[in-house]
């Protein structure tokens, strides 16, 4: 298990801290975020920190101890110490979990939708929208993609206590 010197932290160890978080929110793609997290933890902390998430959502989603043990192969200690995190705060795993809920029902509806396109690959597609339209659209996406880089770095550039 990683360890914490001793010593007393830095007296600007705060400043370290939300560099990290900065870090995070800075980066653009889940490939950067990848390549960080490859950087940073070892390979054992990186199956860890996955596991954790993973525990958690299935607590979340009212799966037992055993079925978690079973799946994931974890002790019911590693199970019950993320129970505990989920009892006494739990709100970054609760954000997540949600919105990975979110992003999976979404990724489940266009694989529906191309099997359906498959089954039947001679029903014509007529495209009845404008070409405004989509260029409409297509401005509103990267007008989207701008405000959130935007809200990115100002959320970087914020100073949080640790």
């Amino acid at each position: 298990m990683t360890k914490v010197s001793r010593k007393a932290l830095p007296k600007d160890f705060g400043h370290y801290v939300n560099n990290l978080w900065s870090a995070f929110t800075l980066l653009e793609s889940k490939a950067d975020i990848r390549l960080l997290f490859k950087d940073i933890f070892t390979h054992t902390e990186y199956k860890m920190f996955a596991k954790r998430l993973e525990i958690a959502r299935r607590l979340l989603s009212e799966h037992t101890y055993l079925s978690i043990r079973n799946e994931l192969y974890v002790t019911d200690a590693t199970t019950s110490t993320v129970s505990n995190v989920l009892a006494e705060r739990g709100e970054g795993y609760r954000k997540v979990h949600e919105k990975l809920l979110a992003l999976e029902a979404k990724q489940r509806k266009a694989e529906k939708t191309r099997l359906e396109a498959m089954s039947n690959p001679f029903k014509s597609k007529v495209n009845r929208t404008p070409v405004l339209g989509k260029v409409l659209a297509y401005g509103i996406k990267e007008i989207d993609k701008e405000l959130s880089r935007r809200s990115k770095q100002r959320s970087a550039s914020k100073k949080l206590d640790i």
